[in-house]
């Protein structure tokens, strides 16, 4: 009977040990936080195993021929620059109608006429090189912000309803530009980032999710009557609205200006906004950029938001942990009740009946 006990104690040693780390591991809520931020290199690694896999000769010429068949030359300059990251080059008859497209959408007329499209509307900008060359530069200006004023102050002299978010977003940049003057600088990340989002909610990349969270930034308490005295200089910016809540606007405006230093390109920080479901996605988004660089655009388009943010975590070590003991608790226990049942339905019908036999 001793032994028999010693023996099943002896069984149920390691299910005991392993139930008993479990629980100690759990204690220290494992899960609570369970990613960390991968390290520069590691992120840069698991990208790279991503695009390896996205990124075949297959995929970029089936890409390649939709594109062209659409004569998106926004979309064929991407796959261009893809296939160079991957070493990839595009078969002689593709070049060859790469360039037939490029002569067809770079001429000096088309040029022209796209430019003054931008010019008169930035949300009717043909392409990103056209958006480039003639919406963005003066967008980013004051003038961009004062026409986006001009348009709520005569709105509402006339009754009519006003674009908050646009007005704030005007504001925030002509009170950031106003430092700029004053501070000799230091706060042109505040003038870039939200003429960025400004840009990007007039050319309609902005995601349902996105346009929720500037609706919250931007209720800063604007008063209508107000805008045109301040276009002006009439007033100053606190008489026209809250500047301590305007102040919530700075950090997603500071991550997308992030986005532009590192990526050298305007148009493509204000793309890659579709990638941006709220200020976190922002600050993500910033420190893909500076692992990515130029790349990150094109890195985006191909991976998607989901695959790249997850390639710049992982888990840590503790839910890690937690995970492959739950796992092994788990089947301890099963082959345990698979040792009883096998004992209860096989082994022990099976002895009793070899035992009557052995005995008539």
């Amino acid at each position: 009977m001793i032994r028999k006990a010693v023996f099943r104690g002896l069984a149920l040693l390691p299910l005991a040990a392993s139930t008993g780390a479990l629980v100690w591991t759990l204690q220290q809520s494992p899960f609570a936080a369970p990613f960390v931020d991968r390290t520069i290199e590691e992120t840069g690694r698991a990208i790279e195993r991503a695009l390896a896999r996205q990124v075949t000769p297959e995929w970029l010429a089936e890409e390649m021929a939709l594109a062209l068949e659409q004569d998106d030359w926004d979309r064929v300059q991407t796959l261009v620059l893809i296939g160079e990251d991957a070493g990839l080059a595009p078969a002689p008859e593709t070049a060859e109608r790469i360039l037939a497209l490029e002569a067809k959408v770079t001429g000096i007329l088309a040029q022209s006429r796209d430019c003054l499209t931008c010019i008169a509307d930035v949300a009717e900008c043909p392409s990103l090189s056209a958006l480039a060359a003639c919406g963005v530069p003066f967008e980013m200006t004051p003038l961009g912000d004062i026409n986006a004023l001009r348009r709520a102050g005569m709105a509402a002299i006339g009754g009519e309803e006003i674009d908050k978010i646009d007005v704030t977003l005007a504001l925030a940049g002509l009170g950031a530009t106003v430092v700029v003057i004053v501070s000799g600088g230091t706060s042109y990340t505040a003038k870039v980032g939200t003429s960025v989002v400004r840009i990007g909610r007039k050319l309609g990349v902005l995601s349902p999710r996105l346009m929720r969270v500037l609706g919250d930034m931007t209720d800063v308490g604007l008063k209508s009557d107000k805008i045109l005295p301040f276009a002006l200089g009439r007033v100053p910016l606190d008489e026209v609205l809250d500047t301590a809540r305007l102040g919530r606007l700075q950090g997603l405006g500071a991550d997308m200006t992030r986005v532009y230093h590192n990526t050298g390109s305007l148009t493509d920080s204000i793309t890659l906004l579709r990638h941006v479901d709220s200020a976190e996605d922002a600050a993500r988004l910033a420190r893909a950029s500076e692992i990515l660089g130029p790349r990150t655009a094109r890195t985006a388009e191909v991976l998607g938001k989901g695959r790249l943010f997850r390639a710049m975590v992982r888990l840590t070590d503790l839910a890690i942990g937690a995970i492959a003991l739950i796992g092994v608790v788990f089947l301890q226990v099963a082959g345990l009740m698979g040792h009883l049942l096998g004992n209860r339905i096989v082994v022990r019908p099976l002895a009793r009946r070899l035992w009557s036999q052995s005995n008539r």
